[in-house]
């Protein structure tokens, strides 16, 4: 897998908190890369963090990132990390 990260993306941090709890599980490449630099081929704008996995798919929302991280890391998801996660996504990343 392959964590492509940007410094002062406000998805980042998350992304990475999640990762280091996931840690062990695969391995994990993290690339840190410009604002601009466009990393998923098939999106016309430049979107940063992005998982590139084994498989070649991409998660590049910020809730799906560390959704997959806490799964592979065993971690049950309860009602407040969804809450969490959806208040992060829908409220702060606005005001980016």
């Amino acid at each position: 897998m392959r964590l492509f990260v940007s410094e002062g993306a406000p998805g980042s941090l998350p992304v990475l908190a999640a990762a280091g709890r996931a840690q062990g599980g695969e391995e994990l490449l993290i690339s840190t890369v410009g604002p601009e630099e466009c990393v998923v081929p098939f999106l016309t704008q430049p979107k940063v963090p992005v998982l590139q996995l084994d498989s070649g798919n991409y998660l590049f929302s910020t809730s799906a990132i560390c959704r997959y991280f806490f799964l592979l890391s065993g971690w049950e998801q309860d009602d407040l990390t969804n809450q969490w996660l959806e208040w992060e996504a829908t409220e702060l990343q606005k005001s980016w």
